[in-house]
């Protein structure tokens, strides 16, 4: 199979398939470091997290809370390919997986929930009890 993405010449006439040979297999070699797509959600009761990490069971990620600050991690390891197998093309991302946010002083501690579905990461941190809003009534 020939895949039609690149030709093998540069510009100014110089062939390259030996070069994308090399990357071809650098690439293999080479773990990576992925930081997945996140979107950070707040409303009244909580901070919502939701992070795309699709092709890994749920206890393969790593999350804490540590000096105010919401850390993942996870790695998605690289298939192994049979070593006659011709790899042409890898636009997959492979490695170790690694976000981190600060969180506000309001964010609470407890009670934090964590779901992983469909590729997505769901952590959904309270805030404190003192930081939200009371409506206070007023008398006449």
């Amino acid at each position: 199979m020939e895949v039609l993405t690149t030709n093998d010449y540069s510009p100014n006439g110089l062939r390259l398939d030996g070069w994308n040979a090399l990357w071809k297999e650098l690439d293999r070699a080479v773990p990576r470091h992925v930081t997945p797509a996140a979107d950070v959600v707040e409303d009244a009761e909580a901070y919502r997290f939701y992070f795309e990490m699709p092709g890994l069971k749920a206890d393969s990620v790593d999350l804490k809370i540590e000096d105010g600050r919401l850390t993942i991690e996870a790695e998605r390891k690289r298939p192994e390919w049979p070593k006659e197998a011709e790899l042409h093309l890898s636009e997959r991302s492979y490695g170790r997986m690694h976000r981190a946010f600060e969180l506000p002083d309001n964010a609470g501690q407890e009670n934090i929930k964590a779901v992983y579905k469909d590729g997505v990461l769901e952590v959904t941190v309270p805030k404190r009890p003192e930081s939200k809003p009371v409506k206070i009534k007023v008398e006449n």
